[in-house]
């Protein structure tokens, strides 16, 4: 009985680590496709990102960062706009925060 909750608990902190890394390969990946111009692969991978586990704060100001780039990119200046203006006012004590806050001033 004991060897199977220890195994449990194994598991399941092996899968959260796992998670966390399945986030921040996502998140690189798309740094990646931004570069090379593949917005709508950013878009998808910066959904991806968000969707593994509930990213941190800073993390999650990130990715909505991101995501907004491309979009702008893809010429979807509306939603770009709006990610822009949410960012700016729900994540404004981040880097992002404040650049998305340039963006639309």
């Amino acid at each position: 009985m004991q060897y199977r909750i220890v195994f449990l608990l194994f598991v399941s902190i092996t899968i959260s680590g796992c998670t966390g890394m399945a986030q921040k390969g996502a998140l690189s990946r798309a740094y990646s496709n931004f570069e090379d111009g593949d917005y709508e692969d950013v878009v998808e991978l910066t959904n991806r990102a968000e969707n593994y586990q509930e990213p941190t704060h800073q993390m999650k100001s990130e990715i909505i960062y991101l995501k907004a780039l491309a979009l702008e990119k893809l010429g979807r200046d509306s939603e770009a706009h709006g990610l822009f203006k949410y960012l700016s006012q729900e994540f404004n004590d981040t880097q992002y925060g404040f650049m998305a806050k340039e963006k639309i001033d």
